[in-house]
């Protein structure tokens, strides 16, 4: 298993954040999900929310709107609709 997630979030506009992270939170359609590194392959519809990813006690925080998330190989890419 490694030790981080690699996360990216963007939007149609633009790559809004890359970074490593020691986990993350996603809303998910149907609820929040905590993602550690050596998650299940997933790919999911987002919910609007708090998407966070915290590295080494340090948590980054964005509000999304609409779109997927897909997490493989210790990959978190998010491509959301609207990040703020």
């Amino acid at each position: 298993m490694a030790d981080l997630l690699q996360v990216e979030i963007a939007t149609p506009e633009r790559l809004v954040a890359s970074a490593s992270a020691d986990s993350a939170q996603i809303p998910g359609k149907e609820g929040y999900m905590g993602i550690l590194p050596g998650h299940a392959a997933l790919l999911s519809e987002l919910g609007d929310g708090e998407l966070s990813f915290t590295l080494s006690g340090a948590t980054e925080r964005f509000k999304v709107s609409g779109g997927y998330v897909e997490i493989r190989d210790n990959r978190v890419r998010v491509l959301a609709d609207k990040v703020t």
